[in-house]
């Protein structure tokens, strides 16, 4: 009676059925968030080299805007992503830095998004500048 009760599998393909759908949907959950980061990614390298030409050309006020603008434009994958700007002698550098949208819960094991962009001022010589 044991033996025949073990050899009976009513049931058992419910069950298998099931966990390849868990299976699935892990899977699909996984690539959903990869995509997130990615595309987090991207909209913090366009924010990041978009701030530094404005910030190149027009003042750093105006680099800092030209990036919170890509970034709103981003959507929610530039809802999480800060920019900051930064000058040094001869240059400007825009840094976006944030975390990618979180599809589900174990997104914290997802690495930070931070992208930056560094471009040399535009200078000219003092006898190419023109006369007042």
């Amino acid at each position: 009676m044991l033996t025949a009760r073990l050899r009976d599998e009513r049931g058992s393909s419910i069950i298998e059925t099931l966990l390849a759908l868990g299976l699935l949907a892990l899977v699909v959950a996984i690539g959903v968030q990869g995509f997130a980061f990615l595309q987090a990614q991207s909209i913090a390298t366009a924010a990041a080299q978009d701030g530094a030409r404005a910030a190149v050309t027009a003042g750093a006020a105006a680099g800092l805007q030209r990036s919170r603008q890509v970034l709103d434009a981003g959507g929610g994958a530039g809802r999480y992503l800060r920019a900051s700007i930064s000058e040094q002698s001869g240059g400007v550098t825009v840094t976006v830095a944030g975390s990618a949208p979180a599809v589900f819960g174990l997104s914290l094991l997802l690495p930070r998004v931070q992208r930056s962009a560094t471009l040399p001022l535009e200078q000219y010589p003092a006898d190419e500048q023109a006369a007042p």
